[in-house]
């Protein structure tokens, strides 16, 4: 070997392993089961939109509500970096594909319109109360507007469903 291809041969062996690294089948699992998660939250999710059973839209709010409540935290990630670098990287946050926080938020406006147009107005009030605890302080949303608008309306009495029970 010359000895240009001396030098040259750390820096192939130092961008196989960074790149050797970056195409683990560690991170194609975690995409699965993240994936089979999502795709579990999108059936409750339609399952809540297509529903007309109170019941059933309930139990689909609660899981929604729960799963848009997570916080996720550390996952064990890991990249083959010096120490001075790895300590400058925060760990990746699970990320779905859509809002779980607006798929709860829809649920939860649908049940209580369902609940509306039974005349179950303490129920209606529950889940258009859920909506507005799903939202801090000061952040907008059409969902907040929507349950905060129902919620004034149940409180002052105007007629909110043509439908009776």
């Amino acid at each position: 070997m010359s000895g240009a291809q001396q030098k040259m041969w750390p820096v192939l062996v130092s961008l196989l392993l960074i790149f050797s690294g970056c195409q683990s089948t560690t991170a194609l699992k975690s995409t699965g089961a993240d994936n089979t998660g999502f795709m579990s939250l999108w059936g409750t999710y339609t399952h809540c939109k297509v529903s007309s059973d109170i019941n059933d839209v309930g139990s689909d709010v609660q899981t929604l509500g729960e799963a848009a409540q997570v916080r996720s935290g550390p996952d064990g990630f890991v990249l083959p970096l010096p120490k001075q670098v790895t300590r400058l990287i925060s760990n990746p946050t699970n990320r779905y594909a859509v809002d779980v926080r607006a798929m709860a938020s829809a649920c939860s406006l649908h049940a209580g319109q369902l609940a509306l147009d039974r005349g179950q107005l303490d129920v209606a009030r529950d889940m258009f109360t859920s909506v507005v605890s799903l939202y801090p302080t000061g952040e907008s949303s059409y969902y907040l507007t929507q349950a905060k608008t129902h919620l004034s309306e149940i409180e002052n009495g105007i007629p909110l469903s043509l439908n009776t029970p």
